[in-house]
């Protein structure tokens, strides 16, 4: 757009000008002829400029749409192409490893050297291509933020909806292509020698082919437990209790009532649920909002459920009777996170808009406000209801005193774009699930002694595929669980060091496909919720 004045915005600024000194030389003559003509004069002009401003912003935004639209096409059809491609080349590789078995070793006697060197070959290649597709992953993600930071202030934030939804679909898919290779009955034969009778035996390459494929930073960790060891070995595992069908659409966020029995959850289908869980029947459906849920927060005290959305507000519910008592909107963006403090007194939101608010209850009037330099896309309370944590697009985690609202310190040393954020329950250790699928741990000190506030990057762990969608520590400290669009939700437990092991003891998964997108702790550490890009949610037990 121009910045030069167009003729209409002179005209104006002429006629304000013309009913200035027309309201002077009526109020000196009496003659209010004088002012009314050019006030109207200027008040049709200021019409006529808001009208054709509108217009401009609404061309603007059009063609921003189209363009973005056509970009994440154009790298969605790269990206196919690529899944395609790859698909191709291990079908190919597993194929001729099969037809070299059953050759006679008269046969392989003379080529099987070359054959080797070809599967050597092909499998780089393949390597090469599940790379090209995660750096397309990453410009994909590249672009949606530059949408959500675009039109999250316009009217186009059931664009940005959509856009995020296809992403992660994006995303999903090309997490699970290593996991369907990894696990086909193909591959698992490929892991049978030759024979000592062919002169050579290609076992040790193909048992290669299967750990680097396992061990890539771009293929999850087998479900098989057999390389645990030490303390990791006496750790609980988990079983599958009960799978609800909730939500026609994304289960996005989930909270346990403080008594462990009900559980809420919040969807992009618009709706809120209250579930009785020892019997699985919902007894409240919450529908009275315009768009999907993003997240949601149960008082300590059990009274009151929070729930934020798309449509910038912030509502407060009776969870017995699942009434609505107040809708909150301050926020001019969408509300991503949730929190209230232990004493069931302050509800805190973190939204698109660059500002965390901090609310009293059960009012509800804003109390503080604290403006951030970056969209707030998570915020986690410490245990302690002493400060708080939040995390935007640039990777950094920033410090806040509930208290004051002032930032005490901010993290350094992380890249990556972080979708999930925890503390944990000695409200010193915090973790950061990221865009990439790492899961990243830090350790905050002298945050009250009067000294200087540390704040230390202390592990990185490849902990899945794809992106971290939700990051939760159990109310206990023993574990903390993650879960990712590569359909896993897997649960790290410390070791004797107070350390978390680098290898999850228990990888819950469910239906192939199934992205998982909100993890909830009951307040006994001994049940796991899991909600679904299906709608669906999954009850599961420690054993």
């Amino acid at each position: 757009m121009s910045n030069s004045l167009h003729w209409l915005d002179l005209s104006e600024y002429l006629a304000i000008a013309v009913a200035v000194v027309g309201a002077i030389a009526a109020v000196s003559s009496s003659t209010w002829s004088y002012a009314v003509l050019p006030i109207l004069v200027s008040t049709i002009l200021n019409a006529i400029n808001r009208w054709r401003l509108h217009q401009t912003l609404r061309l603007h935004d059009l063609n921003l749409e189209r363009k973005l639209d056509g970009e994440l096409q154009q790298q969605g059809e790269v990206l196919q192409q690529e899944i395609a491609q790859a698909r191709s080349f291990a079908t190919a590789l597993v194929k001729q490893t099969m037809a070299a078995q059953s050759s006679t070793p008269a046969a392989l006697g003379a080529t099987n050297r070359q054959d080797v060197s070809l599967l050597e070959q092909k499998f780089d290649t393949h390597k090469q291509l599940m790379q090209s597709m995660q750096e397309h992953v990453s410009g994909v993600e590249g672009s949606l933020k530059d949408v959500v930071d675009l039109l999250e202030g316009n009217a186009l934030a059931e664009r940005v909806e959509y856009l995020e939804r296809h992403l992660i679909q994006m995303s999903a898919q090309l997490g699970f292509e290593p996991t369907e290779l990894t696990r086909s009955p193909a591959a698992t034969s490929i892991t049978t020698s030759f024979g000592d009778d062919t002169g050579v035996d290609i076992t040790p390459l193909l048992e290669m082919i299967s750990e680097d494929l396992m061990s890539s930073e771009l293929i999850p960790e087998s479900l098989t437990s057999g390389d645990l060891s030490g303390d990791l070995w006496s750790k609980p595992t988990w079983d599958l209790q009960q799978t609800i069908t909730a939500h026609g659409d994304w289960v996005r966020c989930l909270s346990f009532t403080p008594d462990g029995l009900k559980l809420a959850s919040g969807s992009f289908d618009k709706t809120i649920k209250v579930w009785q869980l020892d019997t699985g029947s919902a007894l409240h459906t919450l529908t009275d909002r315009l768009k999907g849920v993003f997240a949601l927060a149960v008082s300590p005290d059990g009274k009151f459920l929070a729930s934020g959305s798309w449509d910038d507000t912030v509502e407060l519910w009776n969870l017995e009777t699942g009434t609505l008592l107040k809708n909150l909107s301050q926020h001019q963006a969408s509300v991503r996170s949730l929190a209230i403090s232990p004493d069931s007194q302050t509800l805190i939101s973190g939204s698109f808009d660059r500002t965390i608010a901090l609310w009293h209850l059960p009012d509800g009037t804003v109390t503080k406000t604290i403006a951030t330099l970056d969209p707030v896309a998570a915020i986690a309370l410490s245990p302690d209801g002493k400060f708080l944590a939040s995390t935007g697009d640039d990777g950094t985690i920033e410090i806040w005193s509930l208290t004051s609202g002032q930032l005490i310190i901010k993290s350094s040393g992380n890249q990556n774009c972080i979708g999930s954020l925890a503390i944990g329950a000695d409200s010193r250790t915090i973790a950061a699930g990221t865009v990439n699928g790492y899961l990243v741990f830090w350790e905050l000190t002298n945050i009250e002694n009067g000294q200087l506030p540390q704040f230390e990057l202390t592990q990185t762990i490849k902990a899945h595929a794809g992106q971290i969608n939700a990051c939760v520590f159990s109310p206990d400290g023993e574990y903390a669980i993650t879960g990712s669009v590569d359909g896993k939700a897997k649960v790290w437990y410390r070791g004797t060091d107070l350390k978390f092991h680098d290898k999850a003891r228990s990888i819950l998964k469910g239906d192939p496909g199934r992205s998982v997108m909100s993890v909830a702790i009951a307040p006994s550490s001994k049940q796991i919720a899991i909600g679904g890009a299906d709608g669906t949610i999954q009850l599961w037990q420690r054993v």
